[in-house]
């Protein structure tokens, strides 16, 4: 499995992109290949958008088009396509623009409006249809994003890294924050008698090894939480009973499901499949609720499947959570005056998109609309 560089998306993050719009926006997505002879097709993709792109922005806006043209050049970036993930998205606009490596294949698509297209990546920033999987072992610690039918690994400032990385040198006040052990017999240790506390460096045997042992979890612990921030995305660990064990008595990390196995002790090809499976176990799981969820909403007439009736009252800032299907692109207009929604295919918004937008902007959510043999392909819970 190699190590791709990917920055998780978040929900702010995608929140923050949408405030950077200003004028003339162009939204490019397309799949992309990780490795071998089909990552020379990743070029020709996008030298085939970015050209689309150049091409419907036209004269609207100078700058604008000289960004694009500057884009244009990673056509002949041969080691920036051989470096990358499943997915790749440009957001652009006129003092703006910003590249993301995704860890899932999006439709291609060039959307030139005033305004971003985020519909593809808005489920994956929000948690849903991805996991973040911690793999665990007293040496190193690797944490990956599963978004599809691979697990990548996120290469960072703070994953991978080794115990030995974490645990050096410190001073003794610091220690004393992850173990104050018992002498044997449980007599008096020092001269007030109670507990010896052991330090990096210093005493012996295995009250050594479980200070530095604290320490490492805790500290592996807190870079989880930071990555995981802000999102909700479940996670899984993978590591021995043992370490497992530790890992979730030591910290506060919320831990969804564990896969009891020494991750360096698994082949690449088999940690992927286990993730994978793992992952795909809980995603159902997490589906099969917000289906529950919809239909008791629905029922409370707090809930719809209407895509006008949602645009509405995600303007009005009152949906929740926005449940995304096999939608294609549903064009229309808004009239945030009226609050009047028209469906049509020469509108000039295409609402899904909207209703993406207004969600996330008014706190809202945004996950994946299990399947339940109906066609449908929007719907929402709203809030009360």
């Amino acid at each position: 499995m190699n190590a791709i560089t990917i920055a998780p998306r978040t929900r702010t993050e995608l929140v923050d992109l949408i405030g950077k719009e200003s004028g003339t926006c162009v939204s490019l997505l397309m799949r992309t290949h990780k490795n071998g002879r089909e990552t020379t097709q990743n070029s020709i993709r996008f030298k085939n958008l970015i050209s689309e792109a150049i091409e419907k922005v036209g004269d609207r806006c100078d700058t604008l088009q000289g960004r694009l043209q500057e884009f244009a050049k990673l056509e002949h970036d041969e080691k920036f396509w051989q470096n990358q993930s499943e997915g790749f998205a440009l957001f652009a606009c006129e003092d703006f623009d910003q590249r993301f490596k995704l860890g899932h294949s999006p439709d291609e698509l060039v959307y030139v409006a005033d305004h971003f297209y985020t519909l593809p990546i808005a489920s994956v920033c929000c948690g849903g249809g991805s996991t973040r999987v911690l793999a665990l072992s007293w040496e190193r610690a690797r944490l990956f994003s599963c978004e599809g039918h691979t697990a990548q690994e996120i290469c960072n400032e703070q994953f991978p890294v080794e115990m030995d990385e974490l645990v050096t040198e410190r001073d003794a006040e610091e220690q004393l924050q992850f173990s104050t052990h018992s002498t044997q017999g449980g007599g008096p240790a020092g001269p007030n008698g109670g507990s010896t506390a052991m330090y990096h460096g210093h005493g012996e045997g295995e009250g050594k090894i479980a200070a530095d042992r604290d320490m490492y979890l805790t500290r592996v612990g807190r870079m989880v939480a930071d990555v995981t921030y802000n999102t909700k995305h479940p996670l899984i660990v993978v590591a021995t009973e043992e370490v497992a064990g530790h890992f979730t008595s030591t910290t506060d990390v919320d831990v969804v499901e564990v896969i009891h196995a020494s991750p360096d002790g698994l082949e690449d090809q088999d940690l992927q499949k286990r993730i994978v499976e793992a992952s795909h176990r809980l995603l159902k799981k997490s589906g099969e609720a917000f289906t529950e969820q919809l239909g008791t909403a629905i029922a409370k007439n707090a809930g719809s499947t209407d895509l006008a009736d949602i645009v509405v009252q995600a303007a009005n800032g009152r949906v929740d959570t926005l449940l995304i299907g096999s939608v294609g692109l549903q064009y229309g207009n808004f009239d945030r005056d009226s609050r009047k929604v028209e469906i049509h295919e020469d509108g000039e918004t295409e609402l899904v998109n909207l209703a993406v937008r207004e969600t996330l902007q008014a706190g809202g959510s945004v996950a994946e609309l299990a399947s339940d043999g109906g066609d449908r392909r929007i719907a929402a819970i709203y809030r009360f």
